[in-house]
């Protein structure tokens, strides 16, 4: 067992330099972008181990940096962006490029019936159909959702909210609010709104993101069919 643990932690040292190697040849900063010029990297070099040990650093979590690399080796990644808490990444004719996600970026993704999970400000959601005699507890704390999957409209899109955005807050009495509003309520901080996300059905808000469902689409008498969303921060991945 001791050989055995030697042998790996040898392993694990020389992983880490070869990386360490590619990052200075292949990596480069300009000014608030990285690039990661793929051509430099020799090609019978295991490219996705490669692209997710060099990415893992930068803040995205696996799932982001194995859905990229999947793209670049697939090549119909162009246009595709991939989203970590704070930076966005794209590839580029050959290259995979890293930069603060603009104050205008709505970070947007779509949902389908047949998504089981996606990226989410630094977490990830979690979507899981059930039947509504499956739920055995409808008081759920702010980190899931349960909706009445009858009242969605496919695809869902999930993004940072925006200035005008609205919802009807559960357990409100079926006022409209900003969520704006709603996040000053809550004393969210200035980072922390940034980060906010929405999950929409059509054109409604049904989901404020780890804090409040819209009572249009709460689960109720008539319900036969729910969605479960949960957010899980990356660390408890």
């Amino acid at each position: 067992m001791t050989s055995n643990v030697e042998r790996l932690t040898s392993a694990q040292s020389f992983i880490d330099r070869g990386i360490e190697l590619i990052r200075q040849h292949a990596v480069r900063t300009e000014g608030d972008r990285t690039v990661i010029e793929m051509s430099l990297i020799d090609p019978l070099l295991p490219l996705h181990f490669v692209i997710f040990e060099l990415m893992r650093g930068m803040g995205f979590n696996g799932e982001v940096i194995d859905s990229l690399g999947r793209a670049f080796a697939e090549g119909h990644g162009s246009g595709k962006r991939f989203f970590s808490k704070d930076s966005v990444a794209y590839i580029d004719r050959g290259r995979i490029i890293v930069t603060p996600i603009p104050d205008d970026e709505s970070c947007e993704s779509l949902v389908t019936p047949r998504t089981e999970r996606i990226p989410c400000g630094g977490g990830t959601l979690w979507f899981e159909h059930a039947d509504v005699d499956d739920i055995d507890e409808l008081r759920q704390p702010p980190t899931v959702a349960l909706l009445d999957e009858a009242k969605l409209s496919y695809p869902l899109k999930v993004r940072r909210w925006s200035e005008g955005d609205a919802f009807v807050p559960f357990g409100m009495g079926g006022r409209r609010k900003k969520v704006s509003d709603m996040l000053i309520d809550d004393k969210i901080s200035l980072p922390d709104k940034r980060r906010q996300f929405v999950v929409v059905s059509g054109g409604d808000i049904v989901w404020l993101v780890g804090r409040r469902i819209d009572e249009r689409y709460a689960v109720g008498s008539g319900t036969e069919n729910v969605l479960r969303i949960r957010i899980l921060p990356d660390d408890d991945l």
